[in-house]
């Protein structure tokens, strides 16, 4: 649902689990059989598309959004606060 919602494809979606894991891009790479330079310009169309810098700020962005999709309504994740629903949860957005 993060990736559809924020239009990442199956590879930049394996590249922010990785960064999520706190892997290198070197062992990014490795474990993708991608080149280092492939993963650096997959990095870059997410930094346009997020409108984001850097890892800190990829992973703020997909929290952002992971946040978000949980408080929608019918969302297909749970919510963070099981007090969501009574709307006591003190993460409401």
């Amino acid at each position: 649902q993060i990736a559809r919602s924020l239009e990442l494809s199956g590879r930049e979606l394996q590249i922010v689990r990785g960064v999520f894991d706190d892997l290198k891009e070197s062992d990014l790479a490795t474990a993708l059989g991608i080149s280092i330079h492939t993963i650096h310009s997959h990095f870059e169309r997410m930094h346009h598309k997020l409108g984001i810098a850097d890892r800190p700020q990829l992973m703020q962005r997909v929290m952002q959004e992971f946040l978000a999709l949980t408080a929608a309504p019918g969302s297909e994740l749970p919510p963070i606060c099981a007090n969501q629903v009574t709307g006591r949860c003190p993460l409401r957005p």
